[in-house]
């Protein structure tokens, strides 16, 4: 027996956000459904796993918010708590393959398509939210946040997007910047926040589709990511994390100069900008901005 579900759509970038909203109808089966459902229950242990629907959104945030010090608190009190284990995921991750794998069609990319592909990214985000800048005076994904609101910079160039989710989902891996420098795109913030997301895909990849019908992989998105950082920024993606940076064989990210000139190697020596169209578009389910997988 098939349910139907009627939600809004997002087109969201594989390797950035860019909404679209229309409205389309899903079918998802009743045990897939029930088992998604269970999965938001309070009493359930899995739900503080799924990072962004813990952190409150979208209900704490609105249209053109900028209160990062709210966020910072947000993230700080999220952060605080314990993480969910790998073996949480994995077992989760099974669940879902055998509840919904009838399911995995493309009618069904706008509901339980999303649902899978926020629930894969999980971990990734949780701690690329909770990374500290060099100077432990706040997390990294703060100072991408208002690095963008002081020089103006929307998510994705939308309008829409002019909100806290819409931040923290686009510096959550920054991986596809539309006019801006190298100096502002390569900042050691970024390229630690997207060295996260390229070490998870590698050595975690997604154990379903993300997409139904585009093929999208987590060796497309880590090709995409590593491309970037690479031509921009000089740096090799994939390396282990290490907030002091003083670890045998830790991630180290490059210096951009004040003009945003690329590292010596890399391009002309001249400025650059960056100007970058999605490599491929991910359609995903947010509800009224971001809750509405919460109910299906």
């Amino acid at each position: 027996m098939k349910t139907p579900l009627s939600a809004s759509v997002i087109a969201l970038g594989a390797l950035g956000l860019s909404w679209c909203v229309t409205e389309v109808t899903a079918a998802i089966s009743d045990g897939c459904s029930s088992f998604l459902k269970s999965l938001e229950n309070p009493s359930n242990a899995l739900r503080s796993c799924r990072v962004y629907t813990e952190l409150g959104f979208p209900g704490i945030t609105y249209a053109k918010d900028h209160d990062t010090p709210k966020l910072q608190k947000a993230l700080s009190a999220y952060c605080a708590t314990p993480a969910c284990t790998t073996e949480q995921y994995v077992s989760l991750f099974k669940d879902l393959q055998a509840k919904c794998a009838a399911d995995m069609v493309p009618e069904n990319r706008a509901t339980l398509g999303a649902a899978l592909y926020m629930w894969y990214m999980s971990p990734p985000q949780r701690e690329a939210i909770c990374f500290q800048n060099a100077a432990k005076t706040g997390n990294c994904v703060i100072d991408s946040v208002n690095e963008m609101i002081a020089r103006g910079q929307l998510p994705d160039s939308n309008p829409n997007e002019d909100d806290l989710y819409g931040y923290l989902q686009y510096v959550t891996p920054m991986a596809n910047p539309i006019n801006i420098s190298t100096t502002e795109f390569c900042t050691p913030c970024n390229q630690q926040i997207a060295n996260i997301f390229s070490t998870y895909y590698a050595k975690t990849p997604a154990p379903f589709p993300l997409n139904f019908e585009q093929g999208l992989t987590s060796d497309t998105l880590n090709i995409n990511i590593m491309d970037q950082y690479q031509r921009n920024c000089g740096v090799t993606l994939g390396r282990p994390m290490s907030n002091s940076g003083d670890a045998p064989g830790a991630f180290q990210p490059t210096n951009q100069t004040s003009n945003g000139m690329p590292p010596p190697a890399f391009g002309s020596g001249a400025a650059e900008t960056i100007k970058m169209s999605s490599w491929g578009t991910m359609v995903v389910i947010l509800g009224s901005a971001a809750g509405i997988i919460a109910n299906i």
